[in-house]
């Protein structure tokens, strides 16, 4: 992992999006993707206010997030500090954004890894593995999106505890670069919560079995180049049944997993997170799936729109 070192001039972080999910991996297994959380942080004269971090946002939904210390960006920079009993020197920090809000591409968690990645640059301290994921699991208990934001690549990740305090063990491996990611977005803003509460309490041991038979093919059919084998790694019984009567058009876009062979290039397709974005795993004909995804999305009502993604293999980084 790229460590942050910090200095008195200027520093950029990057944090990728992230989708998770993936189907039958559901809370288990994400991807970074090649949209991005930028943040520029201007370190400043102490303010005689007693705010510390002043936010100057940019980008998608910047009229939506706040400026001051009540932002996600701050409020992890500043719990961190609390925890460690540091104070955190004066910044104002340039927030430029290209992930769309609740949309399931885990622009929440990239603003966590952000404020995490805020404390080490202002305070000096580069915190483990362990800690990080520890902290962030303090704001979000999603590792599935926090742990790619974090590594990059494709992550496997398992809430654990240790020594009383719950971490992430995150297994991060390299993407085939030929697999790009076709995402629709749809112009319907999805609350977490509210899709988490659409889920049963209980599932039936068959369709248990079933998704952990097809989250373990996911993995293999990566390792092993069967990409073939991708749409039936795709199927899901325990989340998207339950979510897809919640948006218009999602149950059209997902029937794509029955019609692969049909479509060049197409591999498979699931909702992106709790949605509303839907992906498409391609190894060409791109521009052409998502349109076909899009109008899918149009005969129910709901306008979208697209973006042809490489999968992020670095993440958290400094410019």
């Amino acid at each position: 992992m790229n460590h942050l070192v910090p200095g008195t001039t200027r520093t950029e972080i990057i944090v990728p999006a992230s989708t998770s999910n993936l189907g039958a991996s559901f809370d288990t297994c994400g991807l970074a993707l090649g949209l991005y959380l930028r943040v520029a942080i201007e370190p400043l004269p102490s303010p005689q206010s007693g705010i510390r971090l002043e936010i100057a946002p940019s980008g998608e939904g910047s009229e939506k997030v706040a400026r001051d210390e009540s932002n996600l960006i701050a409020r992890v920079a500043l719990f961190v500090a609390e925890q460690r009993h540091r104070i955190l020197s004066s910044a104002r920090l340039h927030v430029d954004n290209e992930i769309p809000l609740a949309r399931g591409l885990g622009s929440s968690s990239a603003a966590i890894i952000a404020g995490l990645s805020v404390y080490e640059a202002l305070s000096g301290e580069v915190l483990s593995e362990d800690e990080l994921f520890s902290y962030a699991l303090a704001f979000e208990g999603h590792g599935d999106n926090l742990a790619p934001s974090l590594l990059g690549g494709m992550v496997v990740a398992c809430v654990v505890e240790r020594a009383g305090t719950r971490t992430l063990v995150a297994v991060r491996r390299e993407w085939p670069d030929e697999i790009k990611l076709v995402v629709v977005i749809p112009q319907l803003e999805l609350e977490t919560k509210t899709m988490r509460a659409a889920l049963p309490r209980e599932v039936s041991l068959e369709d248990a079995v079933f998704n952990v038979q097809r989250a373990a093919l996911l993995q293999v059919a990566i390792s092993g180049r069967r990409f073939d084998l991708i749409s039936e790694a795709l199927r899901d019984r325990l989340h998207q049944p339950y979510r897809v009567p919640l948006a218009p058009g999602l149950a059209s876009v997902l029937e794509l997993n029955e019609e692969t062979g049909e479509h060049p290039g197409l591999l498979g397709v699931a909702i992106s997170g709790a949605g509303s974005s839907m992906i498409a795993l391609a190894t060409g004909n791109c521009e052409a799936i998502g349109a076909g995804m899009q109008a899918r999305l149009a005969a129910s009502g709901l306008r979208s729109r697209q973006l042809v993604l490489l999968v992020d293999n670095h993440g958290r980084r400094r410019a």
